[in-house]
């Protein structure tokens, strides 16, 4: 499991130019970084279960968000540099905010907060 997020941040971050660019599907990218807390989650409260939980799939939307995170926290400056509590604030922005925002949007309000 742990393999599968580390691959997926890594290849996202890698394939991609530019922020923008590279993630224009916000429904997505709220999705992975949804995946990122039940991941590690499920990796506090069962140890070694939570690698056989998390399907690759799953691991590719959390590497996904973590990845556009940390390339965001790269370019510009932050309020954090921890990827874990921006994609929980990016998780629990309101539906509302979720649809009319892209994901560069996101991604600033989120590390505004």
């Amino acid at each position: 499991m742990k393999k599968y997020v580390l691959l997926a941040a890594c290849l996202a971050s890698l394939s991609v130019p530019s922020i923008a660019s590279a993630i224009d599907d916000h429904e997505h990218f709220v999705q992975g970084c949804r995946e990122v807390l039940v991941i590690y989650a499920n990796r506090d409260k069962q140890r070694l279960l939570a690698g056989l939980t998390t399907s690759p799939t799953e691991a590719l939307r959390a590497g996904y968000c973590i990845g556009a995170i940390s390339e965001y926290q790269r370019e510009r400056e932050c309020f954090t540099n921890d990827w874990y509590e921006q994609a929980q604030r990016i998780s629990e922005m309101s539906d509302y905010a979720i649809n009319g925002a892209s994901v560069e949007e996101l991604l600033e309000t989120s590390c505004e907060i």
